[in-house]
């Protein structure tokens, strides 16, 4: 069993032909409007779902009509529970795109990055053994980092985008994790000379960087090995929201499956580029089956050794 925390959101994404959108008071575009649920802990545990993995999420679900929405769709997927706890109004987002994938986008947590998450309902999650954590760096999952490094759990965790070395925000969750995940976009040096300064300073054994159409770059401390896996994009760029949880999702599923590092970064590029292929009304991550055949053909794509 795989514990994800992290919030979910109902997202609104509407495509656009290009950026700047001009301003027209009201127009009709039949389709170009999705709603469905989102976020990080929503798109990481349906992504390690389909993957085979068994999943519990822990996360907040509002007690307004949005929150209906979200618990409708944890319970069609048996995401529901006594870890989903009740909050005053349900997390939303919105992502605005064109049709050259282009994206911008906006969330609004409403009060949830300020609650905290009680650690003696982790611990009766994983009473009965727990593979990994996946604890996203929303506030509320603050509480469960010294729970789980207690139990011997590893921790999950992406930054997004982060600029420093020592933030403030995200600290704990550096110290402590067994896989850190960020994205290229803010780093203040070079993805590889990141994995390096993240080793030295906090001791990490798994690094992953994100690095978009450049594909990803992945470190493992134990014998200083950096790795570059090129992007790949079996069906084009369409929608790129997402991409990071899935390559997150896919490389935890097949890092803790396997224990090759560089078979699961490549197998994680795939499924992320394979993704971005699709529209924001597809199911987060990528059937296992699916992924399998795309292992086959157009396989796997190359890995480069940096260290």
């Amino acid at each position: 069993m795989m514990f994800v925390a992290g919030a979910v959101t109902v997202r609104m994404a509407r495509q656009f032909e290009s950026f700047p959108i001009p301003l027209v008071s009201s127009t009709t575009h039949p389709g170009d409007i999705s709603l469905r649920l989102a976020g990080v802990g929503w798109t990481v545990a349906r992504t390690l779902q389909r993957l085979g993995e068994r999943v519990t999420l822990a996360t907040f679900v509002g007690t307004d009509l949005l929150g209906r929405m979200v618990e409708l769709g944890l319970r069609r997927h048996g995401l529901a529970g006594t870890t989903t706890l009740p909050c005053e109004s349900q997390p939303r987002s919105m992502v605005l795109y064109d049709r050259n994938g282009t994206r911008c986008g906006a969330s609004d947590l409403r009060g949830t990055p300020r609650l905290a998450y009680p650690a003696a309902r982790f611990a009766q999650a994983v009473a009965d053994g727990c593979t990994a954590a996946v604890l996203t760096n929303i506030g509320f999952t603050r509480p469960l980092i010294p729970a789980a490094v207690d139990r011997g759990i590893p921790i999950v965790t992406d930054l997004h985008l982060v600029d420093d070395i020592g933030s403030r925000h995200n600290r704990d969750w550096m110290h402590s994790a067994h896989v850190l995940a960020c994205s290229h976009e803010k780093l203040p040096m070079l993805p590889e000379n990141w994995i390096r300064a993240i080793w030295d300073r906090y001791g990490t054994e798994v690094v992953l960087v994100g690095c978009g159409s450049e594909g990803a770059v992945l470190g493992v401390r134990t014998n200083r090995r950096i790795w570059r896996v090129e992007s790949v994009s079996p069906r084009g760029v369409r929608f790129m929201a997402g991409a990071g949880d899935t390559l997150l999702g896919t490389f935890t599923h097949g890092y803790f499956a396997s224990g090759d590092p560089g078979r699961a970064l490549r197998r994680a590029v795939l499924a992320a580029g394979w993704k971005v292929g699709g529209g924001p009304d597809e199911e987060p991550g990528i059937d296992a089956d699916a992924l399998a055949g795309l292992c086959r053909s157009p396989g796997l794509p190359p890995i480069t050794t940096l260290a």
